[in-house]
């Protein structure tokens, strides 16, 4: 399930909190040797490696709803670490028993850098090279730039992990920081919402890549970093040109976020192809949140979120394959979205219904028979605008 603001604010507590903890514990290290008879030189190093352990999973949770939230004040708290992690990094390098632990603070601090770069790039943080570009962008560029990064992304995805670096770093050599502000800078000028569309429309799967391990490579971590850049410019511009006239509504389906759309081209092997992008995520929230408002199930969750992830559930919708969550849900209520999704959202919809019957035990026949209530309909028809 995606995580909420309070939960990024307690990953970042986390965060620092291992940080600082695990760069006292490296600086005790400063008079000591990597002896392999120093008991106590060996003892900190597996109690760092240890401490260490987390940092991956913290960095994804933060970076990625920083890029798609643009939140500033989280950026800069998370920023404000990058000191100590700096000087974490430089400590632990000079150690081979710790490599590991210097990659992962490599990654962290150079992490920080970029997301200091474009949030606080005013004020001179971090910036590695001055900006010599000053001439704005014609459409015609913009729209190179654009193919080039999308280029990219779709490389990327299709490398294998061995060659994933490699590939975006060649491919991503001529789209500096200073190209991607230049091209983020013609979108929003102009409000160029098909120049808009076209650059966001791989955004997660540019917040993906920038996740995975860089397994020690200099040039991936390069372009991992270059490509969280991009995410963060993608995110901007899908709030500030693209949702900017659609209103909120209820609480349960708040004004939509980056995170609620997924688009065809971040699901890979059997996905269905869709006809626009379907808010996946949005519909995951609403159906774990909601329940059962009578008979025998009354209370009950209509998915339950606890058995079914945010990507069990993204598997499912976009493969047609409800096999593994039919069993954690409200029947009558799945057979009743599959139905109108699958007309609304995908272009085979007679081949998606087929195949999601299948995965449920069903017949096509039996899967379009439900029983729902209207108020349950209308609700859908608000979260999915595409059913008619």
């Amino acid at each position: 399930m995606a995580k909420t603001r309070f939960d990024i604010i307690s990953d970042l507590f986390k965060l620092s909190r291992t940080i600082n903890d695990n760069l006292k514990l490296a600086e005790s290290l400063a008079d000591m040797t990597s002896d392999n008879d120093n008991a106590d030189y060996k003892e900190i190093c597996r109690n760092i490696k240890y401490g260490m352990n987390t940092i991956p999973f913290l960095l994804d949770s933060i970076k990625e709803y920083i890029a798609e939230h643009e939140d500033k004040e989280l950026a800069r708290k998370f920023v404000g670490l990058h000191d100590d992690t700096k000087q974490l990094h430089d400590i632990c390098s000079k150690h081979t028993d710790l490599n590991k632990v210097a990659f992962r603070t490599g990654v962290a601090y150079l992490s920080m850098e970029a997301i200091g770069q474009y949030f606080f790039a005013d004020k001179g943080t971090y910036e590695t090279a001055a900006d010599t570009t000053s001439k704005p962008m014609t459409r015609t560029e913009a729209t190179d730039c654009i193919d080039t990064i999308r280029s990219a992304i779709r490389k990327g995805s299709e490398s294998s992990e061995a060659n994933r670096g490699k590939e975006l770093y060649a491919s991503l050599a001529n789209v500096d920081k200073a190209k991607i502000q230049l091209l983020k800078e013609y979108i929003v000028n102009t409000n160029d919402k098909d120049l808009a569309q076209l650059f966001t429309e791989h955004f997660a799967e540019a917040v993906h890549l920038s996740l995975l391990p860089q397994n020690s490579d200099v040039r991936a971590q390069s372009a991992g970093i270059r490509l969280f850049h991009i995410a963060l410019t993608m995110g901007y511009v899908k709030r500030n040109v693209l949702r900017e006239s659609i209103p909120k509504t209820t609480p349960t389906c708040k004004e939509e976020t980056s995170s609620d759309f997924i688009a065809t081209d971040t699901m890979q092997g059997k996905a269905f192809s869709t006809t626009v992008q379907v808010p996946v995520l949005r519909l995951y929230r609403f159906l774990t949140n909601s329940t059962v408002q009578s008979g025998a199930d009354k209370g009950k969750p209509l998915l339950d979120g606890n058995a079914v992830s945010d990507k069990d559930f993204l598997y499912a919708v976009m493969r047609a394959d409800y096999s593994m969550i039919y069993g954690n849900c409200v029947k009558g209520k799945i057979r009743c979205v599959v139905i109108l999704l699958s007309k609304a959202y995908f272009k085979d919809w007679k081949g998606y219904r087929t195949t999601a019957a299948v995965s449920m035990g069903l017949t096509p026949d039996r899967l379009a028979k439900y029983n729902v209530e209207k108020p349950f309909i209308e609700k859908l028809k608000e979260l999915l605008p595409m059913i008619k």
